[in-house]
């Protein structure tokens, strides 16, 4: 698979509005850079001052961390420090934090930043060092290194190590490893101080530097950041709530609020649909998030790394570069699930693979991805332990809900809708096919799931009139939704797994009509969900009704009439009176004959009304239980055979042959059994 090259990454400039004294820088070049001179260049024409201009206020939620890098640089003692992080999280902004607190608290402390992004803004910057810290000012030697005619990297290391007194190197935006590969060396010294932000955090990339994440920020810190840079725009628990909704991520919440203050001054809004408050904003999002750059530019321009639509696409097109073209493609697929942590096995190659959009990718192209995508912070590796069992599970992976947005709004994913669309509904169709109601393991799974069947049947809703044959879409859909019913059903949710069902079975009888056996099957979810709620004779009523329904469309013999036979015989067990007993055990038999007549072997319904048969002659202590104890056996034996049918069974085969033994030989009449 082809995937496009990644964008230039030369030099931008940016210019940031705000009212107030809150700003958090996201990520940003070096506005300094007013064009990188080539390598023949004479030094002087690149700047190497930290862009304070781009921090004109506070800093939230990194004090820590600032703190920890000013006593770093304090004690000059060689350290190299890896400040990583996603896109947008304030990598830089932490670093020019460092830079100002120097200025102001250890002037004397010599500070350079230098652009990382490209290799020619990384080689500009470099040689500006060189320059800067010689104090002879050797230009004709600095210039013939530069172009080949001697060694740059032994030059910098050497005018490094000559710097009386305490130095700060920081490298800004070093995404791409390899530009740093052959400065390594230059940089490692036993007095001074190298900072490197960048987006790769991949462990034991760095060496020796000691590496330190940038993440989201707390909510307090988030919150009062919006409401710094947007004081009338909202309550605190407004301010909390849409800082929420953006993951507390710096970049996005300095976006909103640089916004929100600067529409408040509009002159007029044209009949636009402007959000003016927190509340208004966070319904854009949800809603509207493609119109967001647009509006951030309001009153500004925004660099590549600002817009919320391209910067992680730089990440993605540098993952591309570097030889892993499906990075771009799973984050998008994955971007398509619900806003929750999605199981990791969800990623199959070999179903994968049967897709227009991922043929040819294997296993190993899977796991190479992934862990890209995680070095870069675009995923994260997450745990879910389900309330039902304390030591079950479940390996997810987890999206940044702005990461997700940026990502499921992008061009490519609205053109390939049916594409990621049916991808997402084959893979959750295929697992949710083979989970069990009594498996603890399976219940964790069923929990994580469920969110996504039901985002998936509501865009399938949403964006019916953008599909080819939506009423096939829409009952395709119809399986997701029941599939979600059991799990909110199992969990207790009743009233919910009811309206769910009955969404479905109003879809299915729209397109399927009211005898179709799919139609039956919703029906019989709703009744019985119905008996375990309320084991009433209404709910009775409505089984026999099902029954007798299927048995009028479908005949006597068809499987699943014969499954509603079996519910309503074991329903009748229930509220049957003593002399209706005869009747219920005539019912199993009836069962268990009409099944084997069908299939012409044991199956799971006969099995089970050949279980329930001894159970209820047991309890009657009636004399005949011992030949049907024996008839079990031989079921039992049948089945093993048939794999297809071993795996429908929710319990072990061998459990039961053992309790059944049990029986035989405290039953009256004990005989061995036949071979």
């Amino acid at each position: 698979m082809s995937v496009g090259a990644p964008s230039e990454r030369g030099t931008t400039s940016n210019h940031v509005d705000s009212a107030g004294a809150a700003v958090q820088a996201g990520e940003i070049r070096d506005v300094h850079f007013h064009g990188v001179p080539d390598s023949g260049s004479r030094p002087g024409l690149v700047s190497t001052i930290a862009p304070m201009d781009l921090l004109p206020g506070k800093v939230f939620g990194r004090e820590r961390v600032v703190d920890d890098l000013v006593e770093t640089a304090r004690r000059a003692d060689g350290s190299q420090i890896v400040l990583h992080g996603t896109g947008g999280s304030g990598k830089t902004a932490v670093a020019l934090a460092l830079a100002d607190r120097l200025g102001r608290e250890l002037p004397c402390t010599r500070v350079w930043w230098v652009d990382g992004s490209s290799e020619n803004n990384l080689s500009a910057g470099l040689r500006e060092v060189v320059y800067d810290a010689d104090p002879h000012h050797r230009i004709d030697e600095v210039v013939r290194a530069w172009r080949g005619e001697g060694s740059a990297p032994n030059l910098l290391k050497r005018a490094l190590a000559a710097v009386p007194g305490a130095w700060v190197l920081i490298i800004d935006g070093a995404d791409d490893r390899r530009l740093l590969e052959q400065w390594t060396a230059a940089l490692q010294h036993t007095a001074g101080t190298v900072v490197v932000t960048t987006r790769d955090g991949k462990p034991g990339r760095w060496g020796r530097a000691r590496t330190h994440e940038v993440s989201s920020l707390h909510e307090e810190a988030a919150a009062e950041m919006l409401q710094a840079l947007a004081p009338s725009c909202g309550t605190a628990d407004q301010a909390r709530e849409l800082a929420r909704t953006l993951g507390y991520l710096p970049l996005a919440l300095r976006l909103a609020g640089s916004y929100l203050n600067s529409v408040l001054s509009l002159p007029t809004k044209a009949g636009l649909a402007l959000p003016d408050t927190f509340d208004q904003y966070r319904v854009v999002f949800h809603e509207r998030f493609r119109e967001l750059d647009r509006m951030h530019e309001i009153g500004s321009v925004l660099a590549e790394r600002q817009l919320l639509s391209r910067t992680w696409e730089l990440s993605l097109d540098l993952l591309a570069d570097l030889g892993m073209p499906w990075a771009r493609l799973l984050l998008r697929w994955l971007s398509c699930f619900e806003q929750a942590p999605i199981p990791c096995d969800i990623a199959n190659a070999e179903i994968l693979t049967q897709s227009s959009l991922f043929h040819g990718i294997t296993g190993m192209d899977l796991i190479h991805a992934f862990v890209c995508l995680t070095n870069f912070g675009l995923v994260e590796q997450v745990s879910v332990r389900d309330m039902r069992s304390s030591s079950v599970t479940t390996k997810c992976w987890a999206l940044h809900p702005v990461i997700r947005e940026a990502n499921r709004h992008q061009p490519d994913v609205r053109r390939d809708l049916h594409g990621y669309l049916s991808l997402c509904y084959a893979t959750l169709d295929g697992y949710t096919s083979f989970l069990s109601a009594a498996l603890p393991e399976d219940l964790s799974t069923w929990a994580v799931l469920s969110p996504h069947c039901e985002f998936v049947v509501e865009w399938i809703h949403r964006d019916r009139s953008r599909l080819s044959s939506p009423e096939n879409w829409e009952l395709l859909g119809t399986k997701l939704s029941c599939a979600a019913a059991r799990f909110a059903a199992l969990s207790g949710q009743h009233e919910r797994a009811e309206a769910i069902f009955r969404h479905a079975l109003v879809v299915r009888v729209r397109y399927l009509g009211e005898n179709h056996p799919e139609v039956f099957a919703v029906r019989r979810d709703i009744v019985l969900l119905r008996w375990r709620r309320r084991r009433s004779e209404l709910a009775l009523a409505e089984i026999v009704l099902l029954t007798e329904d299927a048995r009028a469309a479908l005949s006597e013999h068809d499987p699943f009439t014969i499954a509603c036979h079996l519910d309503l015989a074991l329903a009748q067990a229930e509220l049957a009176e003593a002399d209706d007993a005869d009747r219920v055990v005539d019912d199993y038999r009836t069962i268990v004959r009409l099944s084997r007549e069908l299939h012409g072997r044991t199956e799971t319904t006969a099995l089970s009304a050949q279980m329930n048969l001894v159970t209820e002659l047991g309890r009657r202590e009636d004399e005949s239980c011992v030949t049907e104890l024996l008839r079990l056996l031989v079921m039992i034996a049948e089945v093993e055979k048939a794999p297809d049918v071993v795996a429908q069974v929710p319990f072990r085969l061998a459990g039961l042959r053992t309790a059944v033994m049990s029986l035989l030989q405290n039953a009256r009449g004990w005989c061995d059994p036949p071979d």
